[in-house]
């Protein structure tokens, strides 16, 4: 990831001031800020007298972050996003169907296996 540096020209709250508070905390690159604890980089940065410009680099460069990436999702979001999309393709067969619970769910991948000569391509084609 781009080290800080690099950001300066462009967002001027990035300057050497926020870079050596950085440093002080062994931040030098995008990806050692995102890998720091946000909370003890925001008290620390109210330890110090320009604690305000300090706290808008923060968020600023937390604002170019999520700028670049889609937002992060947590595991318990994944799941009520799974559970509630239950769009379905169905296979045709509805003993097939019945199995799967409503069919082969979009957005997945279902493989079939068995033994040799169990069907498996005639449900394919």
């Amino acid at each position: 990831m781009a080290p800080l540096n690099s950001l300066e020209n462009e967002y001027p709250l990035i300057d050497s001031n926020f870079q050596t508070f950085c440093a002080s905390h062994a931040i030098y690159s995008v990806e050692d800020f995102l890998l720091h604890d946000l909370d003890a980089l925001l008290t620390s940065a109210a330890k110090h007298s320009t604690s305000q410009r300090l706290k808008q680099g923060i968020h600023q460069l937390l604002s170019i972050v999520d700028a670049l990436h889609p937002p992060l999702i947590n595991g318990l979001q994944l799941l009520e996003d799974f559970e509630r999309n239950k769009e379905f393709l169905s296979t045709g067969c509805e003993g097939i169907d019945a199995f799967l619970g409503g069919g082969l769910r979009e957005g997945q991948l279902t493989e079939l296996v068995g033994p040799s000569s169990s069907g498996k391509t005639q449900v394919r084609a």
